[in-house]
């Protein structure tokens, strides 16, 4: 999500606005639903595990020289399995940092990305990346951007995205799924799996 990770740069930059530590009412499921709906990289979930790990391919074809064609359709084959996996997960621990952020912070972030401020905010972030040195009035309306909008709340709560996706139940359930369809795959064609 590279929009994620300019804004990540940028908001190191910027002085991190106060928010009230209030416990904020949960948000609805359809505010969430438009979060995700509105996020600009939000096409790039389905993308996920689009291609072969190379370094898993690598270490398949040394256990089974010869074999590299027979080795990656194979891993091709289960690519759905795992994208399936990986795109719910990323899915969930969108859904879960959305929840953290309350009714309030979330709605805001929802009319951030819905509004005219996500495209100015975007430019003002190209400019400042490119430039060594930011100017102040350019300091100045990413200041006033943060605080209009609950963009380091949100920063914050991805940067906990490890813990959440740690968290994850199901995750595990689904990978192990993935990993002992293509295990059967590879012995099921006389190959190696380990």
């Amino acid at each position: 999500m590279k929009a994620l990770a300019t804004a990540a740069f940028l908001l190191a930059l910027a002085a991190p606005p106060a928010f009230a530590q209030a416990e904020e009412a949960p948000p609805s499921e359809a505010l969430v639903d438009r979060l995700l709906a509105v996020l600009p990289d939000s096409g790039e979930l389905s993308d996920v595990g689009l291609e072969v790990n190379e370094g898993e391919l690598s270490g398949l074809v040394e256990l089974n020289p010869g074999k590299e064609a027979q080795v990656r359709a194979i891993l091709q084959a289960n690519l759905p399995c795992s994208r399936k996996a990986a795109t719910a997960l990323t899915e969930r621990m969108l859904r879960t940092i959305a929840r953290s952020l309350g009714e309030a912070k979330l709605a805001r972030l929802v009319a951030f990305y819905e509004g005219p401020d996500y495209a100015a905010f975007t430019a003002l972030a190209a400019r400042m990346n490119d430039s060594a040195a930011p100017t102040a009035e350019d300091k100045a309306a990413m200041a006033k951007l943060m605080e209009a909008y609950p963009l380091q709340a949100y920063h914050d709560a991805l940067g906990r995205s490890g813990e959440v996706i740690e968290a994850d139940e199901h995750f595990m359930e689904e990978a192990t799924k993935c990993a002992s369809e293509q295990m059967a795959a590879l012995e099921a064609a006389g190959l190696k799996s380990h």
